[in-house]
Protein backbone atom coordinates (compact mmCIF):
# COMPACT_ATOMS: atom_id res chain seq x y z
CA UNK A 1 0.00 0.00 0.00
CA UNK A 2 1.49 3.22 -0.78
CA UNK A 3 2.14 5.87 1.90
CA UNK A 4 0.08 8.45 -0.80
CA UNK A 5 -3.38 7.17 -1.04
CA UNK A 6 -3.62 9.99 -3.96
CA UNK A 7 -1.51 8.04 -5.89
CA UNK A 8 -2.92 4.66 -5.77
CA UNK A 9 -6.68 6.41 -6.76
CA UNK A 10 -4.78 8.06 -9.79
CA UNK A 11 -2.78 4.67 -10.46
CA UNK A 12 -5.87 2.97 -11.11
CA UNK A 13 -7.69 5.83 -12.85
CA UNK A 14 -6.73 7.47 -16.55
CA UNK A 15 -7.05 10.62 -16.81
CA UNK A 16 -8.56 10.66 -20.42
CA UNK A 17 -11.47 7.92 -19.14
CA UNK A 18 -12.11 10.62 -16.48
CA UNK A 19 -12.24 13.25 -19.33
CA UNK A 20 -14.22 11.07 -21.52
CA UNK A 21 -16.75 10.56 -18.74
CA UNK A 22 -17.14 14.36 -17.73
CA UNK A 23 -17.86 15.59 -21.19
CA UNK A 24 -20.13 12.88 -21.72
CA UNK A 25 -22.09 13.83 -18.54
CA UNK A 26 -21.65 17.24 -19.50
CA UNK A 27 -23.34 17.06 -23.03
CA UNK A 28 -25.64 14.20 -22.40
CA UNK A 29 -24.54 12.44 -25.05
CA UNK A 30 -21.66 10.38 -26.32
CA UNK A 31 -21.70 12.26 -30.63
CA UNK A 32 -21.85 15.38 -29.06
CA UNK A 33 -18.67 14.14 -26.35
CA UNK A 34 -17.03 12.69 -28.91
CA UNK A 35 -17.17 15.67 -31.04
CA UNK A 36 -15.73 17.66 -28.21
CA UNK A 37 -12.71 15.45 -27.30
CA UNK A 38 -12.05 14.88 -31.30
CA UNK A 39 -12.71 10.98 -31.07
CA UNK A 40 -14.53 8.42 -32.38
CA UNK A 41 -17.86 7.91 -30.50
CA UNK A 42 -16.75 3.91 -30.42
CA UNK A 43 -13.46 5.28 -28.71
CA UNK A 44 -15.03 7.52 -26.22
CA UNK A 45 -17.24 4.43 -25.47
CA UNK A 46 -14.69 2.09 -24.58
CA UNK A 47 -13.02 4.80 -22.39
CA UNK A 48 -16.57 4.99 -20.36
CA UNK A 49 -16.82 1.35 -20.45
CA UNK A 50 -13.24 1.07 -18.51
CA UNK A 51 -13.68 3.82 -15.83
CA UNK A 52 -17.07 1.92 -14.91
CA UNK A 53 -15.04 -1.57 -14.90
CA UNK A 54 -12.41 0.26 -13.09
CA UNK A 55 -15.05 1.76 -10.81
CA UNK A 56 -17.17 -1.25 -10.34
CA UNK A 57 -20.09 1.39 -10.59
CA UNK A 58 -22.35 2.34 -13.82
CA UNK A 59 -21.64 5.65 -14.44
CA UNK A 60 -24.67 5.99 -16.64
CA UNK A 61 -28.14 5.29 -17.56
CA UNK A 62 -28.37 4.90 -20.89
CA UNK A 63 -30.96 4.04 -23.07
CA UNK A 64 -31.66 4.45 -26.91
CA UNK A 65 -32.82 8.33 -26.62
CA UNK A 66 -31.38 9.72 -23.57
CA UNK A 67 -27.63 9.25 -21.69
CA UNK A 68 -27.78 10.52 -17.65
CA UNK A 69 -26.07 10.04 -15.00
CA UNK A 70 -26.04 7.55 -12.06
CA UNK A 71 -26.03 8.79 -8.67
CA UNK A 72 -22.75 7.29 -8.41
CA UNK A 73 -21.52 9.15 -11.39
CA UNK A 74 -23.20 12.53 -10.16
CA UNK A 75 -20.79 12.15 -6.82
CA UNK A 76 -17.34 11.10 -9.30
CA UNK A 77 -18.35 13.91 -11.71
CA UNK A 78 -18.56 16.70 -8.44
CA UNK A 79 -15.52 16.02 -7.44
CA UNK A 80 -13.92 15.84 -11.24
CA UNK A 81 -15.22 19.22 -11.55
CA UNK A 82 -13.92 20.54 -8.55
CA UNK A 83 -10.25 18.89 -9.60
CA UNK A 84 -10.03 20.47 -12.95
CA UNK A 85 -10.87 23.69 -11.45
CA UNK A 86 -8.44 23.56 -9.05
CA UNK A 87 -5.90 21.69 -11.60
CA UNK A 88 -6.86 24.74 -14.65
CA UNK A 89 -6.34 27.39 -11.58
CA UNK A 90 -2.70 26.26 -11.04
CA UNK A 91 -1.87 25.67 -14.01
CA UNK A 92 -2.76 28.95 -15.03
CA UNK A 93 -0.64 30.83 -12.37
CA UNK A 94 2.91 28.61 -13.09
CA UNK A 95 1.97 29.55 -16.48
CA UNK A 96 2.17 33.37 -15.64
CA UNK A 97 4.91 32.63 -13.08
CA UNK A 98 7.14 31.28 -15.88
CA UNK A 99 6.14 34.22 -17.82
CA UNK A 100 7.07 36.58 -15.07
CA UNK A 101 3.34 38.21 -15.10
CA UNK A 102 2.98 37.18 -11.51
CA UNK A 103 5.23 35.86 -8.62
CA UNK A 104 6.62 36.34 -4.84
CA UNK A 105 9.94 37.10 -3.95
CA UNK A 106 11.36 37.23 -0.51
CA UNK A 107 14.50 38.82 -0.10
CA UNK A 108 17.08 38.63 3.04
CA UNK A 109 18.89 41.90 2.96
CA UNK A 110 21.87 43.59 5.14
CA UNK A 111 19.86 46.62 6.48
CA UNK A 112 22.75 48.72 4.75
CA UNK A 113 21.15 47.27 1.37
CA UNK A 114 17.70 47.34 2.35
CA UNK A 115 17.84 51.37 3.32
CA UNK A 116 20.18 52.61 -0.13
CA UNK A 117 20.04 50.04 -3.22
CA UNK A 118 17.20 47.85 -2.62
CA UNK A 119 13.87 50.35 -3.38
CA UNK A 120 15.35 51.33 -6.08
CA UNK A 121 16.20 48.04 -7.37
CA UNK A 122 12.28 47.30 -6.63
CA UNK A 123 11.07 50.37 -8.14
CA UNK A 124 13.02 49.54 -11.73
CA UNK A 125 12.13 46.09 -11.75
CA UNK A 126 8.34 46.60 -10.83
CA UNK A 127 8.29 48.89 -14.28
CA UNK A 128 9.47 45.93 -15.94
CA UNK A 129 7.64 43.28 -14.25
CA UNK A 130 4.62 44.93 -12.39
CA UNK A 131 2.66 41.29 -11.07
CA UNK A 132 6.35 40.70 -9.32
CA UNK A 133 5.94 41.58 -5.83
CA UNK A 134 9.22 41.50 -3.87
CA UNK A 135 9.19 41.27 -0.07
CA UNK A 136 12.24 42.44 1.94
CA UNK A 137 13.76 40.97 4.98
CA UNK A 138 16.34 43.13 6.70
CA UNK A 139 18.88 41.73 9.32
CA UNK A 140 22.43 41.39 9.94
CA UNK A 141 24.19 38.27 7.99
CA UNK A 142 23.69 35.56 10.83
CA UNK A 143 19.81 36.47 10.71
CA UNK A 144 19.65 36.22 6.78
CA UNK A 145 21.89 33.13 6.48
CA UNK A 146 19.23 31.53 8.77
CA UNK A 147 15.76 32.77 6.72
CA UNK A 148 17.32 31.25 3.70
CA UNK A 149 18.37 27.51 5.18
CA UNK A 150 14.48 27.73 7.07
CA UNK A 151 13.59 28.92 3.34
CA UNK A 152 11.84 31.80 4.44
CA UNK A 153 14.15 34.02 2.29
CA UNK A 154 14.14 33.11 -1.66
CA UNK A 155 17.34 34.88 -2.17
CA UNK A 156 19.50 37.09 -0.41
CA UNK A 157 21.36 40.30 -0.90
CA UNK A 158 24.68 40.10 1.30
CA UNK A 159 28.38 40.03 1.59
CA UNK A 160 30.45 37.08 0.69
CA UNK A 161 31.18 35.47 3.79
CA UNK A 162 33.25 32.03 4.53
CA UNK A 163 30.92 31.08 7.32
CA UNK A 164 27.84 30.75 4.32
CA UNK A 165 29.97 28.39 2.03
CA UNK A 166 26.86 26.55 1.62
CA UNK A 167 24.89 29.19 -0.50
CA UNK A 168 25.67 30.10 -4.19
CA UNK A 169 27.33 33.44 -4.04
CA UNK A 170 27.32 36.15 -7.40
CA UNK A 171 28.94 38.98 -7.38
CA UNK A 172 27.55 42.68 -7.45
CA UNK A 173 30.14 45.32 -6.72
CA UNK A 174 32.93 46.30 -3.67
CA UNK A 175 31.63 48.29 -0.92
CA UNK A 176 34.69 50.21 0.47
CA UNK A 177 34.96 51.14 4.00
CA UNK A 178 35.45 54.64 5.68
CA UNK A 179 36.22 55.84 8.60
CA UNK A 180 33.73 58.12 10.02
CA UNK A 181 35.45 61.02 12.34
CA UNK A 182 34.35 64.08 13.83
CA UNK A 183 34.17 67.06 11.31
CA UNK A 184 36.44 69.25 13.19
CA UNK A 185 38.64 69.25 16.04
CA UNK A 186 40.44 65.52 15.82
CA UNK A 187 43.27 64.84 14.49
CA UNK A 188 41.62 62.74 11.61
CA UNK A 189 39.08 65.65 10.57
CA UNK A 190 41.36 67.63 7.98
CA UNK A 191 42.78 64.06 6.82
CA UNK A 192 41.26 63.09 2.82
CA UNK A 193 43.13 59.31 3.06
CA UNK A 194 44.32 57.88 5.88
CA UNK A 195 45.70 54.24 6.52
CA UNK A 196 44.21 51.37 8.44
CA UNK A 197 47.70 51.52 11.09
CA UNK A 198 46.54 55.34 11.68
CA UNK A 199 42.94 53.80 13.62
CA UNK A 200 45.27 51.57 15.60
CA UNK A 201 46.04 54.32 18.29
CA UNK A 202 42.05 55.79 18.33
CA UNK A 203 39.28 54.37 20.51
CA UNK A 204 37.41 52.45 17.66
CA UNK A 205 33.42 52.06 17.28
CA UNK A 206 32.89 49.05 15.27
CA UNK A 207 29.82 46.75 14.30
CA UNK A 208 29.51 43.53 17.37
CA UNK A 209 31.03 40.39 16.01
CA UNK A 210 28.93 38.33 14.05
CA UNK A 211 28.44 40.74 11.77
CA UNK A 212 29.46 40.55 8.36
CA UNK A 213 30.92 43.84 8.42
CA UNK A 214 32.54 43.06 11.85
CA UNK A 215 34.09 39.89 9.87
CA UNK A 216 35.27 42.05 7.16
CA UNK A 217 37.08 44.74 9.91
CA UNK A 218 38.68 41.82 11.47
CA UNK A 219 40.22 40.20 8.84
CA UNK A 220 41.62 43.71 7.28
CA UNK A 221 43.00 44.67 10.45
CA UNK A 222 44.52 41.09 10.97
CA UNK A 223 46.05 41.72 7.77
CA UNK A 224 47.83 44.70 9.07
CA UNK A 225 48.75 43.85 12.26
CA UNK A 226 46.56 45.22 14.49
CA UNK A 227 44.72 43.51 17.41
CA UNK A 228 40.85 45.00 17.31
CA UNK A 229 40.24 46.59 21.12
CA UNK A 230 36.94 48.46 20.14
CA UNK A 231 35.71 50.77 22.61
CA UNK A 232 32.28 50.50 21.59
CA UNK A 233 30.54 47.73 19.57
CA UNK A 234 27.00 49.08 18.23
CA UNK A 235 24.63 47.52 15.98
CA UNK A 236 22.56 50.71 14.61
CA UNK A 237 24.48 53.47 12.77
CA UNK A 238 23.05 56.57 13.86
CA UNK A 239 23.60 55.20 17.19
CA UNK A 240 27.54 55.00 16.12
CA UNK A 241 27.55 58.79 14.55
CA UNK A 242 25.63 60.01 17.79
CA UNK A 243 29.27 58.66 19.74
CA UNK A 244 31.74 59.81 16.73
CA UNK A 245 29.95 63.21 17.42
CA UNK A 246 30.47 63.05 20.67
CA UNK A 247 33.96 62.42 20.24
CA UNK A 248 33.78 58.82 21.63
CA UNK A 249 35.70 57.52 19.15
CA UNK A 250 36.31 57.05 15.48
CA UNK A 251 33.66 54.91 13.52
CA UNK A 252 34.70 52.17 10.98
CA UNK A 253 31.27 51.35 8.49
CA UNK A 254 30.77 50.15 4.47
CA UNK A 255 30.11 53.47 2.34
CA UNK A 256 26.69 52.08 1.76
CA UNK A 257 25.62 52.13 5.09
CA UNK A 258 25.76 55.66 5.58
CA UNK A 259 23.87 56.48 1.70
CA UNK A 260 21.40 59.35 2.68
CA UNK A 261 22.41 59.50 6.41
CA UNK A 262 22.48 63.31 7.69
CA UNK A 263 25.75 63.91 9.91
CA UNK A 264 26.74 67.44 9.68
CA UNK A 265 29.38 66.90 12.71
CA UNK A 266 30.81 64.02 10.83
CA UNK A 267 33.12 63.15 7.67
CA UNK A 268 34.10 60.48 6.40
CA UNK A 269 37.90 59.56 5.04
CA UNK A 270 38.92 57.02 2.78
CA UNK A 271 41.43 54.11 3.68
CA UNK A 272 44.32 53.84 1.49
CA UNK A 273 44.92 50.30 1.83
CA UNK A 274 41.23 49.66 2.19
CA UNK A 275 39.07 47.12 3.19
CA UNK A 276 35.96 46.36 1.27
CA UNK A 277 33.03 43.61 1.40
CA UNK A 278 31.72 42.22 -2.09
CA UNK A 279 27.82 42.31 -2.08
CA UNK A 280 26.22 40.03 -4.48
CA UNK A 281 23.13 37.57 -4.72
CA UNK A 282 23.06 34.00 -2.45
CA UNK A 283 20.83 31.23 -3.29
CA UNK A 284 20.57 28.22 -1.69
CA UNK A 285 22.07 25.36 -3.34
CA UNK A 286 19.65 22.63 -2.53
CA UNK A 287 16.58 24.77 -3.93
CA UNK A 288 15.85 25.42 -7.40
CA UNK A 289 14.75 29.11 -7.79
CA UNK A 290 11.36 30.24 -9.18
CA UNK A 291 11.37 32.07 -12.84
CA UNK A 292 10.67 35.45 -10.66
CA UNK A 293 14.10 34.78 -8.63
CA UNK A 294 16.20 34.08 -11.27
CA UNK A 295 14.80 37.34 -13.40
CA UNK A 296 15.62 39.55 -10.24
CA UNK A 297 19.23 37.84 -9.78
CA UNK A 298 19.87 38.87 -13.51
CA UNK A 299 18.35 42.19 -12.80
CA UNK A 300 20.80 42.87 -10.04
CA UNK A 301 23.84 41.42 -11.89
CA UNK A 302 22.76 43.80 -14.86
CA UNK A 303 21.86 47.22 -12.75
CA UNK A 304 23.21 46.34 -9.31
CA UNK A 305 27.17 48.43 -9.81
CA UNK A 306 24.91 51.32 -11.48
CA UNK A 307 23.22 51.38 -8.22
CA UNK A 308 26.30 51.13 -6.20
CA UNK A 309 27.88 54.33 -8.82
CA UNK A 310 24.95 56.39 -7.98
CA UNK A 311 24.82 56.13 -3.77
CA UNK A 312 28.81 56.38 -4.07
Amino acid sequence: MSSLPWLDVFNRLNLNHLLGFMAVAETGSFRAAAARMHISQSALSVQVRLLEEGLGVPLFHRTTRVVSVTAEGLRLLAVARRLGEDLGQVVMELKEEAQLQRGVITVAVLPSLAASMMPRAMRDFAALHPGIDIRLRDGDSQQAAALLRQGDADMGVLSRSDALHEFVFTPLFLDEFVAVVPARGHALSARKVISIAALASSALLLNPRGTDTREVLETMFAAAGIVVRPTQELVGTHAMLALVEGGFGIGVLPEMALVGVHMPQCRCVKLSNGGRREIGVMLSAKRAPSPAVTAFKAFLQQEGPGYRQETA
